[in-house]
């Protein structure tokens, strides 16, 4: 899994091991620039994000996490090693092609590991699409048994799809937002900021006095042995964020954070539409704060803004 680049700086850092043998690096380069407030999708500029590959790649990150809805698949390049499957491929024929036009576009022969974004899929002309998340797998086992990918997993699945999954599949996903099984958890937007924090989320909050004695003794986040997933444009940030494998917290730490739990969802997707959708994987509570015609109006200037923005780019 580890990239050996110009500098010669090895990869940083710990991997865990996946269930099919295969490692993954302990911590991720992340490339989404993130929305507005209105739900506008941020782009780069003057190669943002393929500046902050390089970067990362020459301080030692063996581990990228990009997806088609980001837009900087040109941008991420030969930095990519993890790679998502977006909801409008679902058919289980769509799957390898999806993937071979993406490994195209990033210029790869391969990818190390390759996700299914969601449990539900859409058509690319908007309508909900019934196809079953356990079709979807068998494109999934496909890819894996071409070659195209050397691990499979799946993101954002409950814990009753995961079961459904792990039950009816061939090959086992090694990556789910799950702790089951021996798979590993990754953390997409870990400190909660790239689709917006709750203003009414319970504490713990990152002033809280036990969270800010640690980051002030350690000079670090905390630790939760998950593979977080951290955005950054910034040099000396991504340089900092895989700079953490040179301490460890005390049991009794580790055991004050834990109680921190709330059960609590702080973040929220700002697609809308997938709220509706019978596989929808969350709980719906307190997602929507708008009426109904509030959200339809929403979805469809969204749609709006989709089509003339694809068209632009043509």
């Amino acid at each position: 899994m580890c990239l050996k680049h110009k500098s010669q700086v090895d990869c940083l850092g710990s991997s865990y091991k996946l269930i099919d043998g295969n490692e993954i690096p302990a911590v991720a380069l992340g490339t989404s620039l993130g929305h507005l407030s209105d739900g506008t999708r941020l782009l780069p500029v003057n190669q943002s994000v393929a500046r902050a590959v390089q970067w990362a790649l020459e301080a030692g990150y063996g581990h990228v996490d990009t997806a088609p809805l980001y837009r900087v698949e040109d941008e991420v390049g030969l930095g990519i090693q993890n790679y998502l499957l977006w909801i409008e491929y679902y058919e289980r024929g769509q799957v390898p092609k999806a993937l071979r036009r993406s490994l195209k576009e990033l210029q790869l022969d391969y990818a190390d590991l390759y996700l299914m974004h969601y449990p539900f899929a859409y058509n690319i002309d908007g309508s909900v699409s019934l196809t079953d998340y356990l079709t979807t797998w068998k494109g999934m086992e496909d890819v894996k048994e071409l070659n195209l990918t050397k691990s499979i997993g799946v993101s954002n699945f409950n814990l009753t799809q995961m079961k459904r999954l792990w039950d009816n599949s061939r090959i086992k996903p090694t990556v789910l937002q799950i702790e089951d099984k021996g798979i590993v958890v990754m953390a997409y937007s870990p400190f909660g900021a790239i689709l917006g924090r709750k203003s009414d989320a319970p504490p713990p909050r990152s002033d809280d006095p036990l969270l800010q004695n640690l980051a002030a003794k350690y000079k670090k986040t905390l630790d939760r042995k998950l593979v977080p997933i951290a955005r950054s444009m910034n040099k000396e940030r991504i340089e900092q964020n895989i700079a953490v494998f040179d301490f460890s917290l005390t049991s009794e730490e580790v055991q004050q954070i834990s109680q921190f739990n709330t059960d609590y969802r702080l973040r929220t997707n700002t697609y809308v539409k997938f709220y509706r959708h019978p596989n929808f994987p969350f709980e719906k509570k307190n997602i929507l704060s708008t009426s109904e015609v509030d959200v339809t109006l929403f979805w469809f200037l969204m749609n709006l803004y989709g089509l003339l923005n694809e068209r632009a780019h043509k």
